[in-house]
């Protein structure tokens, strides 16, 4: 089973989510499923179709999991291997039998062909795919659909890749009148429609995102994409604009293998090389371009003889394909059709080569999907192997006006660290997000003991009895009958009443645990109503963590230890009606549970510092620094890189703040840090979720690092108004004194106020005034 990242494992609870809420609306609703390029967003549904697997629905349900070209039966080979061991049965439109579709059948369609129409012999609009229109033997979709609603089942349709070929008359047409699904779930990174807050404030739509700084943050995916790098060296090197964008990708695809090789990293990066048009089938201009690319190749040694070059094209015509997509291959340069490639997976391809007519094209994310993902799903020291590079003979280059691709995409723009220039060195930390906010294995032992201190069970008493200094037997079911109810007579009446609870992870905070109306329910319940009373006090306990992944936990702790005193699994009703059926057992059990909760958030935090979550590494001036359309160049003079980069829309604060930086003499040099990347200057900082209530550990990379003539060095973080109290920045602001205090540096968090520059002293939140 694959282990999912951090921001996976919440989309993924969102959806479920979503999901329930979509079940219980009269009418059909749809929730859309934002997440980038390469994030995983096929994984992410597999789990979120087997997580529903445990969900108590009210209604039977059957999957239509419709994509554009061949991708259906790409998903459907990806869903096979992840739920292999579930109840789902995943079947194409040549499996149909004329038969109702059973419960959690996954049926995989092509979008675009399931929704083609044609005129019929009375010139009339028909759908063309045979499996559409009416059959003798009773093997149409519709038909199929028709007897699986009459037997009380829901279909939910699933689009992914939604923004293309979904949104027409036709398709609205079929899902209205062939699908008619309860539940729609539109996948894409670029939908083509967000819904509304209205529409999700009255329950007529969804709406999940993955934010893509998180999956950039995971390691999935490469941090930035630099374009035509370095290009003009190569200018005079080639005859014509497509030798020298493929020279340059050439030099660039070497470079990265000596770089792959120096860390020890088994990784032979691949050059994917775009014939021009976007059509499927290969045009003239495609075949000409082709023959041109494969000559010229061969000058280079790469030919498909050596197995250096590989074809992908249209119509299977391919050639050294079997091996291309491992680490280790010895293929180097592959050509290719963006639409046959679409949703093809690849991760040591790092290099695109796109030939195009002289025009310009915009560049979003998925331009360069397929050299989006890391090699190894994680993130390497030298920043080098984290960046993606495209080559171009375009005459003129537009960033898509959104924030991720503004931010992602860095064009020639570019910072050379001065020569002579001293550079520094910092212990520098880079968090990868871990946190799923879940009770995990760990917890089980720290409750056990957690129980026993509450019941004086000892760590040297047998499992079921201990001897006094005396000789007595002390049963340890005694210990625990002296504080929690035992007595069968008095069980045998509950006292919980049946409590629904639509949403356990969202619906309940911690303060609605106590505020509960709970009632007595009938006398001699079923086992089934005392076991389902069980569980929603387990996952009510679980809170502020994931009740729906954490409370099993519990639940496997309170066996373990029911079974330690003598009450085994083969009595688990009576465990359950021991903790069900008492107020006073459930007053004790839970302050148990809660101060389990305590030890381990503050174990979670220690091992966030342990384990190799943690990037840890000397921090220099990067020598190299690329940057985006949100970026200018700005003229300071004490910046040590040959051009000051800074962003378009910085803060008041900061242009202050750099103003007197530049003002003042006892500056030698002054630096702004970048965000959200390994190769920048962080320091981790621990905060509570204000939504969840957990501790988190999180990235801080403050604004500015500043070297005094003194040979001091400062680390500033610069803040306005109400922004310099917020409880983020008090925590920040305390993570960079210790580190401050520790490496023996300047610097604080700095606010610019009418009475002039301040700095906030962590300790004990006063304000004093700084001077540099």
């Amino acid at each position: 089973m694959i282990e999912l990242k951090a921001f996976q494992v919440n989309a993924v609870d969102e959806l479920v989510n979503a999901f329930r809420r979509q079940t219980q609306q009269e009418l059909s609703t749809r929730c859309v499923f934002k997440s980038p390029t390469g994030s995983g967003k096929t994984i992410m549904m597999a789990e979120f179709l087997r997580r529903l697997q445990d969900e108590d629905l009210s209604q039977k349900y059957v999957f239509v999991w419709a994509s554009l070209l061949d991708l259906h039966s790409q998903s459907k080979r990806k869903l096979e291997s992840y739920l292999a061991d579930s109840r789902y049965r995943l079947i194409t439109l040549d499996d149909l039998t004329g038969e109702a579709f059973e419960e959690n059948t996954i049926l995989f369609v092509n979008w675009h062909s399931l929704t083609q129409q044609r005129p019929n012999e009375q010139d009339e609009l028909e759908w063309s795919n045979v499996a559409v229109r009416d059959r003798e033997d009773g093997r149409s979709i519709i038909e199929v659909l028709d007897r699986t609603r009459q037997e009380g089942k829901e279909i939910a349709l699933i689009v992914d890749e939604s923004h293309r070929n979904y949104f027409s008359e036709r398709s609205e047409e079929f899902v209205r009148t062939v699908i008619q699904p309860k539940a729609i779930i539109e996948v894409s990174a670029t939908p083509e429609h967000i819904p509304s807050a209205d529409e999700i404030t009255d329950g007529t739509a969804f709406y999940v995102k993955v934010p893509f700084e998180e999956v950039v943050t995971s390691g999935l995916i490469k941090e930035e994409t630099i374009i035509n790098a370095d290009l003009p060296v190569y200018a005079d090197l080639a005859d014509t604009s497509d030798e020298v964008v493929i020279d340059a990708a050439l030099a660039k695809r070497q470079e990265l293998f000596d770089a792959y090789q120096t860390a020890g990293i088994t990784v032979n990066p691949l050059v994917l090389i775009q014939l021009p048009s976007e059509s499927r089938s290969m045009s003239a201009l495609d075949k000409s371009v082709q023959e041109e690319v494969e000559a010229f190749l061969s000058t280079r040694g790469i030919t498909y003889e050596n197995g250096k070059l590989a074809v992908w094209l249209a119509d299977n015509k391919s050639e050294n394909l079997e091996s291309i997509t491992d680490n280790e291959s010895t293929c180097e340069v592959l050509i290719f059709k963006y639409a046959v490639a679409v949703g093809w997976d690849c991760p040591r391809a790092q290099i695109l080569v796109m030939l195009n007519p002289m025009r310009s094209t915009t560049f979003k994310m998925q331009t360069v999907g397929r050299i989006l993902r890391m090699p190894e799903a994680i993130h390497y020291p030298n920043p080098l192997l984290n960046r993606a590079f495209v080559f171009t003979n375009l005459g003129e280059i537009i960033i898509a006006d959104d924030v991720d691709s503004l931010g992602f995409f860095k064009t020639q723009k570019k910072a050379v660290l001065n020569p002579g220039f001293a550079n520094i060195s910092l212990p520098s930390t880079y968090v990868n997000r871990i946190d799923y906010g879940d009770l995990t294995a760990r917890f089980i032992p720290i409750l056990i003991e957690r129980l026993d201190e509450r019941f004086g069970i000892e760590e040297g008493d047998d499992e079921l009895f201990s001897v006094t200094d005396t000789g007595d037997v002390v049963y340890s079911h005694d210990k625990v009958a002296h504080h929690l109810d035992f007595d069968p007579d008095k069980l045998k009446t509950p006292v919980l009443s049946d409590v629904v609870i639509r949403d356990m992870d969202t619906d309940l905070t911690q303060d609605a645990i106590g505020s509960l109306n709970i009632e007595t329910i009938s006398l001699n319940p079923s086992r089934g109503n005392i076991e389902r009373q069980f569980e929603y006090l387990l996952k009510l306990w679980s809170l502020p963590f994931a009740a729906s992944r954490s409370y099993t936990k519990i639940k496997t702790a309170l066996y373990m230890w029911f079974d330690r005193i003598g009450i085994g699994m083969q009595r688990a009703e009576d465990i359950q009606r021991i903790v069900t059926c008492s107020k006073k057992n459930q007053r004790i059990i839970s302050e148990v549970i809660n101060s389990a909760k305590d030890i381990f958030e503050k174990l979670q935090i220690e091992t966030f510092r342990t384990m190799q979550s943690h990037v840890l590494r000397d921090f220099g001036l990067p020598d190299v620094d690329y940057f985006g359309e949100i970026y200018e160049p700005v003229e300071v003079s004490k910046y040590p890189y040959d051009t000051c980069y800074l962003l378009k829309n910085r803060s008041a604060p900061e242009k202050h703040f750099e103003s007197l930086l530049e003002q003042e003499n006892q500056v030698a040099w002054w630096y702004k840090n970048g965000e959200n990347k390994q190769q920048y200057f962080s320091i981790p900082y621990v905060f509570r979720d204000p939504v969840t209530g957990l501790l988190k550990e999180r990235n801080f990379f403050p604004d500015y690092l500043v070297g005094f003539d003194n040979e001091y060095l400062g680390i500033f973080e610069t803040k306005a108004g109400s922004t310099a109290t917020d409880p983020l920045t008090l925590r920040k602001g305390a993570a960079l004194q210790e580190y401050l205090d520790e490496n023996h540096l300047e610097g604080g968090i700095i606010n610019v106020t009418d009475s002039g520059l301040l700095r906030l002293d962590t300790e004990d939140v006063s304000w004093m005034g700084f001077v540099l």
